[in-house]
């Protein structure tokens, strides 16, 4: 038995052993360009952090400047909002249906970090806190009981309780502007990009290049098995590169200099389930 492996659970398949694999690819090229195991009793929004600074700083070692950072759902959260934009990116991360921004009805008032109720009155930022279940952080709004004796909407508004009082997640305002960006016309084609880009890559390295199943035992031994497939895959995407350029006349010392940056591309950081995309 893999003593670094760990239970994986996916709606609709068996419990087994596996590790959590995160692939990254260039959406010009389909070049892989990070691609690692993790313990598969982690959540792929735990792992994004650790993807982006290892790429951004290959890249940066190419001098190669990385401006948007597409992914699908599983990496959707509020620090992952919040991290790419300390790192200069530009997030299109779809958030989870259960995000809201505040309760129904109510509209927040950014200036003074309160929202307002349908009737107008005021419910103040009280405090930030970490919620115990999910261990994120999140801010307090609370209402003194006094504005709401006599209003018509009470009961069905308060519940049981005589206070108006909720949180919302401490990194509204970077969700909001991840959603617009999502939801805009560039978010559409970053969308496509990432379905057309990193799950064909995906498909070939589970279908064609054998990491469909590891046969080795220990994390390490898992990410060399990974790193080889992910370097076959470059090879041969570098190798269609040449020849089609070498058809059309292209000089050697260009080819040169593509061959040192791709394989320079190649040795960098690198398993199974959950997918990356990035945009130059």
């Amino acid at each position: 038995m893999d003593p670094d492996a760990r239970i994986s659970v996916k709606p609709g398949k068996a419990r087994k052993l596996n590790y959590l694999g995160q692939l990254s690819v260039d959406t010009a090229h389909h070049v892989i360009t990070d691609i690692r195991a993790y313990h598969a009793d982690g959540k792929d929004n735990q792992q994004l952090p650790d993807i982006v600074k290892r790429v951004q700083r290959r890249l940066w070692q190419q001098g190669l400047v990385w401006e948007n950072c597409v992914a699908d759902t599983g990496y959707s959260s509020g620090e992952n909002y919040a991290f790419p934009e300390k790192r200069g990116l530009r997030s299109f991360i779809p958030p989870h249906g259960t995000y809201k921004g505040g309760p129904d009805g109510f509209t927040y008032d950014g200036e003074h970090d309160r929202y307002l109720c349908p009737r107008g009155k005021v419910i103040p930022f009280r405090k930030v806190f970490l919620d115990s279940r999910t261990k994120t952080k999140k801010k307090s709004y609370r209402a003194s009981s006094k504005i709401c004796k006599g209003c018509p909407m009470r009961s069905g508004c308060l519940g049981k309780v005589n206070e108006k009082q909720f949180s919302v997640t401490y990194y509204r305002e970077e969700y909001e502007r991840n959603i617009e960006r999502v939801n805009s016309r560039e978010g559409k084609y970053m969308k496509g990009k990432r379905q057309s880009t990193v799950e064909p890559v995906f498909g070939t390295l589970t279908q064609f290049m054998g990491m469909h199943k590891i046969n080795t035992i220990g994390i390490g031994q898992a990410n060399k098995c990974m790193h080889m497939a992910a370097m076959a895959y470059n090879l041969k995407k570098y190798l269609k590169f040449v020849q089609k350029r070498s058809k059309i006349g292209v000089g050697q010392l260009v080819l040169a200099v593509l061959a040192k940056s791709t394989f320079q591309y190649l040795f960098g950081g690198f398993s199974r389930r959950r997918k990356l995309a990035f945009h130059i």
